[in-house]
């Protein structure tokens, strides 16, 4: 009788199977592999740009940073107010709703507020 030495095509076709199922079900939840292609919303898109072109204009009007309801007014969107704590920015825009916060530092780490008005509630960032 002849001892074979050695593995068979069919071995080596069973064990590229089995790597490449673990392969598919492993790569995905370590994060590996291609990334999936995230839609922005592009109401959500247009309604960042209107907020953020409120702001420079009015940064423009004033010629040092705005107020909190000076940012307000300028926003084209159908409603826009401030936060009730007056740390941001509510607005909708058709069926976009975003709160944007608003800071008192350019390095945006304090949320603005209505406890030291002229003060507190101008806004450096968003």
């Amino acid at each position: 009788m002849h001892r074979q030495s050695g593995v068979s095509s069919v071995e080596v076709v069973m064990a590229f199977v089995v790597f490449s199922i673990i392969a598919v079900v492993a790569l995905p939840a370590l994060g590996i592999g291609a990334k999936p292609v995230v839609n922005v919303n592009e109401n959500t898109a247009n309604s960042v740009k209107k907020v953020k072109s409120a702001y420079a204009i009015a940064i423009a009007a004033q010629g040092d940073f705005p107020k909190l309801s000076d940012v307000v007014q300028y926003i084209d969107a159908d409603f826009s107010s401030e936060t009730n704590d007056y740390s941001g920015i509510i607005f909708r825009d058709g069926e976009s709703r975003l709160t944007v916060n608003t800071y008192v530092d350019p390095d945006c780490k304090y949320l603005t507020s209505n406890k030291e008005p002229g003060i507190t509630d101008v806004v450096k960032c968003m």
